[in-house]
C-alpha cells in the first residue's frame, strides 16, 4: 500500500496536532491521545505523532491519486489551524 510521510517543524506540535483532529472530527473518525492521534479517512488512514516540536503524519492509501489528494487536503488543514506559525510541509512518497 502506498504511503506519504513528512515531519513538520513546528512549534508546541501537540497543540496543532489536536486542532488537526478536532477539524476532521466533525467528518471522519478520530483517535487521539495526548501525543498521537489517528485519522481514519475513507480507506486511507492516517497517523500522527507529536515530540518535540515535531509533527510526524503518515497518510496510506490503496491509490496513488488518493493519496495525493490526502496530502493536499492535511497540508491545507494543518496551515488553516497553524496559521499563526511559519512552518513547511514537504511529503515523501513510497509505493
Amino acid at each position: 500500500m502506498p504511503f506519504a510521510y513528512t515531519s513538520v517543524l513546528i512549534p508546541t506540535p501537540a497543540k496543532y496536532m489536536a486542532r488537526l483532529c478536532n477539524h476532521f472530527a466533525h467528518r471522519v473518525a478520530v483517535h487521539r491521545e495526548a501525543t498521537s492521534a489517528r485519522i481514519e479517512f475513507p480507506g486511507a488512514p492516517c497517523s500522527l505523532h507529536a515530540s518535540g516540536n515535531v509533527l510526524e503524519i503518515r497518510i496510506e492509501a490503496s491509490e496513488s491519486d488518493q493519496l495525493e489528494r490526502l496530502q493536499e487536503v492535511v497540508t491545507r488543514h494543518l496551515k488553516q489551524v497553524a496559521a499563526a506559525e511559519q512552518f513547511d510541509v514537504v511529503w515523501s512518497r513510497s509505493l
